[in-house]
């Protein structure tokens, strides 16, 4: 097997008490040629400093030290000006890989060039629960992580195309980066991996989840836990904004006019609820959307005239319909990922 060389970005905001057991077992992954960035993203926690003196001397580090939190987009972009590696991983700081997890990413990328981004299977800590076998969106773009909280029973256990792949371990050719540009510098948390996945998908490649590779994720689909309204006005930010950009015109009305509908709804309901916090966010969202509509309708020109090679009818399949995904909706829910 050819070893391409791969660079594997770790991005990291006040994560010390992650950084030993993810560095580590980074370290003893068996593959003879990859490199690794850490970009902290100014923590406060000494995390800098830490990674300097347990894993300075080691060859594959380098260290990215910003001066400020730039977010998962900006800061991960920051990572990929200086990697060097015809592949780039993007990868969480809260997690643990097997030490034949990059092998197995690359043996299968490298026997179709027609992926463009993959991911492998993601584990909770535990090692008995799926985080994620692969994700998927609905049309109005509300986001699945399959496998969710299930029991790992080998049930996903082969190669898939999904539509996206989630962001704490993705793998992306350079090729493909160059092609459809990296993560939207505007999204500072949340549906940067979707929105890249889509141009994938767009340009004419593939998205695939590896289940032979394996990695544990301490913060696994946020485990149940509430997000902050200041999180939610940035998901739905860029729920709204990944649309406007990817879909054609006539699915964009179709399908975006009933999500801001079942947004406004929602956030009535919330202040009815004395949630007014949270209803907040949504309205917040909207108004972000409508005031840099011009700003994100170039971004949409580009992606439509310059990226785009494969049509919606094509696309749409790759998705889950509404009907679906209400299905599955109480298992997400748990997850915190959605809301209404």
């Amino acid at each position: 097997m050819q070893f391409p060389k791969v660079s594997v970005i770790v991005l990291n905001y006040n994560g010390k008490k992650f950084l030993d057991e993810c560095l580590t077992s980074i370290f003893n992954t068996k593959y003879e040629n990859f490199e690794i960035i850490l970009v902290d993203n100014g923590s406060s926690d000494g995390s800098v400093d830490y990674v300097k003196e347990k894993f300075g001397k080691r060859e594959r580090l380098k260290i990215l030290a910003l001066n400020q939190n730039m977010g998962f987009a900006k800061g991960n972009n920051e990572g990929f000006k200086i990697a060097k590696g015809e592949y780039v991983i993007f990868l969480n700081n809260d997690v643990r890989v097997e030490e034949n997890w990059l092998k197995e990413l690359i043996k299968v990328m490298e026997g179709n060039s027609n992926i463009g981004a993959a991911q492998p299977k993601i584990l909770l800590d535990d090692g008995i629960h799926i985080d994620a076998a692969g994700c998927f969106i609905d049309y109005m773009g509300r986001v699945y992580q399959r496998g969710v909280f299930e029991k790992d029973r080998g049930q996903y256990n082969s190669i898939d195309e999904v539509f996206y792949a989630k962001g704490a371990a993705i793998i992306v050719r350079r090729k493909v980066l160059k092609e459809v540009g990296i993560f939207d510098p505007d999204y500072f948390l949340y549906y940067e991996e979707t929105d890249l996945c889509w141009r994938i998908w767009l340009k004419g490649y593939k998205v695939v989840y590896i289940p032979n590779s394996i990695i544990y994720h301490k913060g696994g689909a946020t485990v149940g836990k509430k997000r902050s309204p200041e999180a939610i006005f940035h998901a739905r930010k860029n729920h709204i904004a990944t649309l406007i950009k990817n879909y054609e015109f006539k699915n964009l009305i179709k399908y975006l006019t009933p999500l801001i509908i079942r947004m406004s709804m929602y956030s009535t309901k919330l202040f009815l609820q004395k949630k007014s916090s949270i209803g907040k966010a949504y309205i917040r969202a909207i108004l972000w959307n409508m005031i840099h509509l011009k700003e994100t309708l170039k971004k949409r020109a580009y992606v439509q005239y310059f990226i785009r090679k494969i049509p919606d009818k094509e696309i749409l399949p790759k998705m889950l319909s509404p009907s679906e995904f209400e299905k599955i909706k109480y298992r997400l829910k748990a997850t915190g990922l959605t809301e209404f």
